[in-house]
């Protein structure tokens, strides 16, 4: 809750409301209730261009700066003076105990949990407390029920922003679950559990998880119940049945069997942060419990549909880091991983990542023999990137010539059909391109076409970028617009 001395409080974990004194503000536009928002929640002075530009991308300069500032007058007077900083150059939002957001309070609750002196994805007895807070916080997705339909910048900002909260909720939610099993205190472990399922009705280890306490707190029933629901869920959104383990968890609780004690994990273990990177020994990801439990929960929920993941964040923010100790741990559990790096001085080198990423594959001997199998006339196509891959299949035919109606289709797909060879599963294989802002304009096509190809395809595509080299308007925000709207991709924004 808002601290006696804040005058100013924002609710934004819902529909958007701000109060001034505990009294609503009214504001008379929808712009106007948008740019409070975003002030308070990307903090610092944002020039007048930028928030014209955001707010009023379908009109000129003049016009633009005209509503800015007729916006900011209707601000101005709501707020009676107080909490926004306005000067001729810049916009800001006062921080300080006089303002409150609950967005800011939902991440402190988070952060709490990081100074008990364990791992960031581990729970312990302290944590619950704080967990429950910021879960009491989050009273629904954020700005809910709110949009801008003539500034999709506004909205495409809006998406990341909620979608990265829920992640963040669901990572408390499943911890929240975890204490309170270890502790035994089946009841409140229950709630959160349903809650944590809510999120995602397509997460089999919720499922499983609610399964087994709905068993152990003596609720038979309810936990068949589950299982029938969770059947009739997968085989509606993916046609597919349930894993083998919830199938079997299932068949024990039938049976009223005692279920087995491995899967009682006690407060303080979660999946392991992986000790090294690279055959040396690693430093822990501190701060990224959330990023690190969403990348894990994506991959391990591949199952017939392939994902794309984006990694967004500043120069220097730790992309690249989180992503090598992810990739490390997709190796150990058998996974093919290839990598590559886009670079600013070769962006007039066509397919260049994935020429790097292929041929670093082809050069070893375990990866190079699952393509013998692979179709001559694939393998023809993809010898336009790699003439070596020719030595693979010397009866191959030569390709034909590129000029032909559906010549880059053909391409596409042999490239496409060399990743599935190599990257087959189980468990699902990773591509992962760093410096994607630097990628030259042949790979954005390549990548596009194996991005709408993902589904039915166990591929998961791990991508980094720097978010100001992206800005609304860059191919690469189509890109993630349409594998959003498919439902393919998970973005993680550091």
């Amino acid at each position: 809750m808002p601290t006696p001395a804040a005058r100013l409080t924002f609710y934004l974990l819902g529909s958007p409301r701000v109060e001034r004194g505990g009294q609503p503000i009214a504001v008379d536009t929808r712009k106007a209730t948008a740019l409070l928002a975003y002030l308070a929640v990307e903090g610092g002075s944002h020039s007048r261009e930028q928030m014209a530009a955001l707010f009023w991308p379908d009109v000129d300069e003049r016009r633009a700066h005209a509503a800015l500032r007729r916006t900011l007058s209707t601000l101005n007077k709501a707020l009676r003076g107080e909490g926004v900083q306005i000067d001729r150059e810049a916009v800001g939002l006062e921080r300080g105990a006089e303002v409150w957001v609950d967005v800011d309070e939902f991440h402190a609750r988070l952060a709490d949990c990081l100074t008990h002196g364990h791992a960031a994805t581990e729970v312990c007895p302290a944590c619950l407390a704080p967990l429950a807070e910021a879960a009491a916080l989050y009273r629904d997705d954020f700005l809910s029920g709110f949009t801008l339909r003539d500034s999709p910048g506004f909205d495409d900002w809006q998406f990341f922003q909620a979608e990265s909260l829920r992640r963040e909720l669901s990572g408390a939610l499943e911890r929240l679950v975890r204490g309170h099993s270890a502790q035994r205190e089946l009841e409140p472990a229950i709630a959160h559990a349903r809650r944590w399922l809510a999120l995602d009705p397509l997460h089999e280890p919720a499922h499983r998880q609610l399964m087994r306490l709905y068993a152990e707190a003596g609720q038979r029933a309810s936990a068949l119940r589950q299982y029938r629901e969770c059947v009739r869920v997968l085989e509606e959104e993916l046609s597919v049945p349930p894993l083998e383990e919830t199938t079997r968890l299932y068949e024990e609780i039938k049976e009223n069997r005692q279920l087995p004690s491995a899967d009682h994990r006690p407060p303080m273990a979660d999946h392991p942060q992986p000790a090294a990177v690279g055959g040396q020994r690693s430093m822990p990801l501190v701060g990224r419990a959330t990023e690190w439990a969403a990348l894990l929960t994506v991959y391990d929920s591949l199952r017939a549909d392939g994902q794309l993941i984006v990694l967004e964040g500043e120069a220097g923010i730790g992309k690249t880091r989180l992503a090598e100790v992810f990739l490390h741990h997709a190796r150990d559990r058998g996974a093919t991983t290839l990598t590559a790096r886009c670079y600013e001085g070769e962006m007039n080198l066509a397919y260049g990542p994935f020429v790097e990423a292929l041929r670093a594959a082809l050069g070893q001997p375990e990866y190079a023999r699952r393509l013998e199998t692979l179709a001559a006339h694939w393998l023809s196509e993809a010898s336009r990137l790699l003439p070596e891959i020719t030595g693979l299949r010397p009866d191959a035919p030569p390709a034909p010539p590129l000029e032909g109606p559906g010549a880059q289709s053909r391409f596409f797909e042999a490239i496409h059909q060399l990743l599935l060879a190599l990257g087959g599963g189980p468990p699902p294989g990773l591509l992962f391109l760093d410096d994607l802002h630097w990628a030259d304009e042949a790979s954005l096509d390549l990548l596009t076409y194996l991005v709408r190809r993902l589904r039915g395809r166990p591929l998961c595509l791990l991508v980094a970028w720097r978010g100001e080299q992206v800005p609304p308007g860059h191919r690469l925000r189509a890109l993630l617009a349409e594998a959003q709207r498919a439902n393919l991709v998970t973005l993680l924004p550091l």
